[in-house]
């Protein structure tokens, strides 16, 4: 189980990761070795998954985001692995959701514009024999994105943290 200290450490982490060990360790009140200590810790054991910078899509020229319905024909495990496998090496989608309900896959797209999106679209869905059928929303207002986890949101939430089986305890 992760302590309320490990959980201190993972939000700053998320909200600012280029945070100093010596900062950090003031912040939740440890020495900088235990600090680093359980940084590692939490990076064996899977909890931190990468260091990235946020950018903005827009001020790169990616100016349109497109939600899409995508709903496949009756396949088999395996070509469905092989769609999200081609769909996940497509640079402009940005997220993947395999959902239950009316449809199967639910992706965000970046795009310039609408005609980048329409060959965007040709290549990844009408093209595709799997693909039954596929439905876009253009995103109006970004109101909100974001990819932290909300680990202090409440004391419930923290106290049900558990360390992964994949690496012993410590």
């Amino acid at each position: 189980m992760y302590d309320r200290q490990d959980l201190l450490i993972a939000a700053a982490l998320q909200d600012d990761n280029r945070l100093g060990v010596d900062e950090l360790a003031r912040k939740v009140e440890l020495s900088p070795s235990a600090v680093h200590r359980r940084i590692a810790r939490l990076r064996e054991d899977g909890i931190i998954k990468a260091d990235v910078s946020v950018l903005d899509p827009k001020a790169l020229g990616f100016g349109m985001t497109f939600i899409v319905e995508v709903i496949l024909e009756k396949v088999r495990v395996g070509e469905v692995s092989a769609i999200k496998k081609r769909l996940k090496a497509a640079p402009e989608v940005q997220q993947i959701y395999n959902v239950t309900g009316d449809v199967d896959l639910l992706l965000i797209v970046l795009a310039r514009d609408v005609e980048h999106f329409e060959q965007i679209s040709r290549e990844l869905f009408s093209a595709d024999p799997h693909v039954r059928r596929y439905k876009t929303s253009v995103v109006m207002d970004r109101v909100k994105t974001g990819q932290t986890v909300p680990i202090l949101a409440s004391s419930a939430a923290a106290s049900s943290v558990r360390r992964s089986p994949r690496v012993p305890s410590r």
